[in-house]
């Protein structure tokens, strides 16, 4: 595969945690397909089904590029998602599959530098998204990454000309009336925002080295792009909110993912905090 492509990385059954995937994503389906047939929930089974199983699988992929030394966030990201799916509609993926890509260009997950047609496949399906979705905030995102990828460790110079590419179509959607922010987030949803955003600097300021591989190499992630990959997620959730404003918290399960990584940071900082013998 890596033949044709660097942007793909292929579910190996070999490894526990895509063993365990595999297993749980049918009983999702199976599960997203009862609960509708049971409440008569949207538009059938079979689309209920396919909607939990996707929502599910998409968040595990974006968590795994997110924090890629937390395997476990991955899980628990694919549980939330399943459950905003099911109980608040959250059956838009699109941006999640848009972050995955992103992250994946920055943190280089996959090992090789991409292809040129990696780079026009991933640079039109971003635009494409962002159009779609009208959010043209998409658009500044995108050509973040691009800019980073050929700026951090191992440069590839040709991605400051597809950042480059974006800036017209961003100017054609402002022209277009395309809405830059919403006005009606509240004061709980930039409190909300705070604490995520909080959240993710305290992550990256204390990063130690990965410990994670590349798919195709015996070398480790690099710290830096890691951690820049994961400030491209957020603000691609973010950017979300300002355009679309508080409903873009129940739209898209990627929320999911910011919770499960900030939870299993947490949860890693808690197991290092030595405990207090109680003996003064």
């Amino acid at each position: 595969m890596y033949r044709f492509t660097s942007i793909a990385r292929p579910i190996d059954p070999a490894y526990l945690t895509n063993r365990a995937l595999l297993m749980i994503l049918p009983l999702l389906m199976l599960a997203s397909g009862g609960l509708a047939s049971l409440y008569d929930m949207g538009d059938g089974p079979a689309a209920a089904a396919f909607s939990g199983a996707l929502a599910a699988f998409a968040a595990w992929a974006l968590t795994r590029e997110l924090a890629p030394d937390y395997s476990g966030a991955a899980f628990v990201a694919l549980a939330l998602a399943w459950v905003a799916n099911i109980a608040l509609g959250a059956t838009s993926v699109m941006l999640l599959f848009v972050a995955l890509l992103l992250v994946r260009l920055v943190n280089r997950s996959t090992g090789p530098q991409w292809r040129l047609a990696d780079t026009f496949g991933v640079l039109g399906f971003c635009i494409w998204a962002a159009v779609s979705a009208r959010q043209p905030l998409l658009l500044v995102v995108t050509a973040g990454a691009f800019t980073l990828d050929a700026t951090l460790k191992e440069p590839l110079r040709r991605h400051y000309f597809a950042a480059a590419a974006c800036l017209p179509v961003l100017i054609w959607m402002l022209l277009g009336n395309a809405g830059l922010m919403a006005g009606d987030l509240t004061a709980l949803d930039w409190g909300l925002i705070s604490v995520f955003a909080g959240g993710i600097v305290l992550m990256v300021a204390t990063s130690s080295e990965p410990v994670s591989y590349c798919d195709t190499s015996p070398e480790r992630l690099d710290r830096v792009r890691v951690n820049a990959g994961l400030v491209i997620g957020w603000l691609a959730a973010f950017q979300a909110l300002l355009t679309d404003g508080p409903s873009a918290w129940v739209e898209t399960p990627i929320w999911a993912c910011m919770i499960a990584v900030l939870v299993s940071f947490a949860d890693r900082i808690r197991k290092r905090t030595p405990r207090s013998t109680g003996v003064g």
